[in-house]
Formats: C-alpha cells, structure tokens, sequence
C-alpha cells in the first residue's frame, strides 16, 4: 500500500501520513514492511501446526538449527509445557509433511510431535497487534 492509499484511508493529509509513519518506525512501534506470499500459488497448499518434543539429550540450539534449514517451517515458537516448540509448516502435500515429521525424530531428535492440520484461517486474521 502507498503513502497516497493509506492517506486517503486516514484522515490524514500525504505529508502528516508519511510523518506519522516515519515517528512510528523512529519510536520501534513500527519495524519493518514485508511481503506477504501466498503459500498455495507456490504449491504449498497443506497447512499445519506439528508440537515437538525433544529428547531429553538434545539441546535446544541445535534442534533450532536442524529447523531453520527446513524450508516447509514458515514459522517456529519456543514453548513452555509439555512441548518444547510448536512449528507452522506450509506443505507441498501429506507426503512432504510425513518427510518433516521423520525428519524431526530422526534428524533433531524429536521424542514426540503432535501434528494438527489447518482447516482455514479466521476472518480478519493474522492481525497486527494495536495499542
């Protein structure tokens, strides 16, 4: 979206837009302008959300690292309770998610995943969390 759009989104003038969203990056509330893809145009049309539970020999850092080399893990959050991390996989089909799921017990050092499969997302999320 351009300055001009979100201008005549707010009541806001071009100039006091593009101010106020220069104060905002300078404070940290604002840090960054991305992309958003579109996961099923590039074919990756299974979604899910695997809990994993690591061994009791494996350290964190390392399970980190096998994970971030895994291209279907689009996000991943470290955990309390009985899972360590819970990781959002978008998948090409059944067959790349069963791969990561052997791959995390056999490569990490999965003891235990829980897998769950992402029927849709609500309206109106993801959402930017406000003030």
């Amino acid at each position: 979206m351009s300055i001009t759009d979100l201008a005549d989104e707010l009541p806001l003038s071009i100039s006091a837009t593009r101010d106020r969203l220069k104060r905002l990056e300078t404070s940290g509330v604002i840090d960054g302008f991305g992309v958003r893809v579109n996961a099923t145009a590039l074919g990756r049309t299974i979604e899910a959300l695997v809990d994993v539970r690591l061994g009791p020999s494996i350290l964190t850092s390392d399970a980190e690292s096998s994970i971030r080399a895994m291209d279907a893990v689009v996000d991943a959050m470290h955990l309390t309770g009985r899972f360590d991390m819970q990781l959002y996989v978008v998948a090409r089909d059944v067959a790349e998610l069963d791969q990561l799921l052997t791959q995390l017990r056999e490569d990490v050092g999965a003891e235990e995943t829980n897998s769950r499969l992402v029927l849709r997302t609500l309206d109106g999320f993801p959402r930017t969390p406000t003030g």
